[in-house]
């Protein structure tokens, strides 16, 4: 195994250290044209304004990682298809719950509307208007001569007199 001081003279070899800040640049370009890709692909799936889309773009192209921090802090926090259908089920809700009203509107609107019903009230005592249609009763009786009848026959006795 090589010793610390052997990769440090290994490293310090002109065409190392060439090879090696190549593949470290290669790397560093790769990752800030992916990061430009992928903030370009998102911040025109969350936003229809060109300008807004630009201003995100160039914050990547040059400042790089920091300029995509910012663009995560800056970016709508929904895309374009997410706020499509939150409209659509915030619509489709209103529309129920309208539905709903004007069937309950219809239900009271084709209802009868009843009477008041007059309250009972129990007493013991006869009232007024009842006494007088008592007393009135008894006169047509006396006048009239005739009696109701009850409803009841009167059973004729069978046994006989002596």
């Amino acid at each position: 195994m090589p010793t610390l001081s052997e990769l440090v003279s290994w490293m310090s070899n002109p065409d190392v250290s060439r090879i090696l800040i190549t593949i470290l640049l290669g790397y560093l370009i790769l990752l800030w044209v992916s990061l430009i890709i992928w903030t370009t692909k998102d911040i025109i799936s969350r936003t229809n304004n060109v300008i807004y889309q630009l201003i995100s773009i160039a914050l990547v192209v040059m400042l790089n990682i920091f300029g995509l921090l910012i663009y995560l802090g800056i970016r709508p926090s929904k895309t374009l298809i997410e706020k499509f259908f939150e409209d659509l089920e915030y619509e489709a809700l209103a529309q129920a719950t309208k539905i709903k009203k004007d069937e309950k509107e219809k239900g009271k609107k084709t209802r009868r509307k009843r009477k008041p019903r007059k309250k009972k009230t129990r007493s013991r005592s006869k009232s007024k208007s009842s006494k007088k249609s008592s007393k009135e009763q008894t006169e047509k009786k006396k006048t009239t001569g005739k009696k109701k009848s009850t409803g009841r026959k009167k059973r004729k006795s069978t046994k006989k007199k002596k």
